[in-house]
């Protein structure tokens, strides 16, 4: 009688078990499917396309970019010793940058970043200016570019440095910000190592 007893309470426990098997197995099932969906949504994010509005703000970062590898290379060639110095860093930092904005815009599907269009009569204004300002610098040497230049690179960066930070709140995708927060800090950099040059100097000629 005890050896049917053991019997039959064997031959109930043993669906149990199994049952409980089954719902381990299911557990890890639904969190592989979960871990996996994670994975995808984080992998759509990351080749997501950018929309309109950010596809303008890399087209901007690209003209600015280039602007500056432009100045770096005249400061570089007309600017005393320690504007050539400085030229060489807007240079190199402003290189660097449009790899990472290109290398980004190609992950986000934009083959070729477009033009930096201005959108209003405002910003059209603007780009006449600061094209204007350039053809003049290229006339100067010395101590007379490097006032010219310092005060248009100043400004520049400090008009940048603004523009950045609102695009940072503006933009949706996620390795957009981070390219965004990344650039800041080298803008506001450029920024305040020109107005150390300019106080130098004007120090100097006095």
């Amino acid at each position: 009688m005890r050896i049917k007893a053991l019997v039959l309470v064997a031959a109930f426990a043993i669906p149990t078990i199994a049952s409980a098997d089954d719902m381990n197995k299911s557990d890890m099932t639904d969190k592989s499917k979960a871990t996996d969906k994670t994975k995808t949504t984080d992998k759509s994010k990351a080749t997501a396309k950018l929309e309109a509005d950010e596809v303008k703000i890399v087209a901007h970062h690209n003209h600015v970019n280039l602007m500056e590898i432009d100045m770096g290379k005249m400061a570089q060639k007309l600017g005393t010793a320690k504007v050539k110095s400085y030229g060489a860093m807007l240079v190199k930092d402003h290189t660097a940058a449009n790899k990472q904005l290109t290398a980004l815009a190609k992950k986000k599907g934009v083959a070729k970043i477009p033009a930096d269009v201005p959108e209003t009569e405002a910003d059209k204004t603007e780009a006449d200016n600061a094209m204007a300002a350039m053809d003049r610098i290229k006339k100067l040497k010395n101590a007379e570019f490097d006032r010219e230049f310092l005060t248009m690179v100043i400004a520049d960066h400090d008009k940048e440095v603004m523009k950045t930070e609102l695009a940072i709140t503006t933009a949706k995708d996620p390795d957009l910000v981070k390219f965004l927060q990344n650039v800041k800090p080298t803008l506001q950099k450029h920024a305040d190592n020109a107005r150390e040059l300019q106080k130098a100097s004007e120090v100097s000629s006095k």
